[in-house]
């Protein structure tokens, strides 16, 4: 199982939450009512944009649209999207911050 650790935001204490099989991280952070924020959910307004500080390895690589916006918000390779990210099968650790929206898509 993968934990799946979010760090407190100004909006919301940490949360920890387990997952048992391959999940959208989106799915996660609903269920663990965890301190990151989602406006589109599709990948459009980097609203829930993430750095992952451990554990990277448990999340796969972003698919083309997520990519793309990165790139376009010239986001570093350990930020992601929480409403793109899938979290792996596996035994490990991931601990994520929330970053909110880039101003330029706010």
């Amino acid at each position: 199982m993968i934990v799946v650790h979010f760090s407190e935001s100004s909006t919301s204490p940490a949360q920890t939450v387990e997952a048992e099989e391959r999940v959208p991280l989106v799915d996660l952070c609903d269920e663990a009512r965890a301190p990151v924020g989602f406006g589109c959910r599709t990948a459009r307004c980097t609203t829930c944009r993430v750095e992952i500080l451990e554990g990277s390895r448990w999340i796969e690589p972003p698919e083309v649209e997520e990519s793309e916006l990165l790139t376009t918000i010239l986001a570093p390779p350990n930020v992601r999207l929480a409403c793109q990210a899938i979290v792996r099968d596996g035994s490990g650790v991931v601990r994520l911050r929330w970053l909110g929206p880039t101003r330029s898509h706010a």
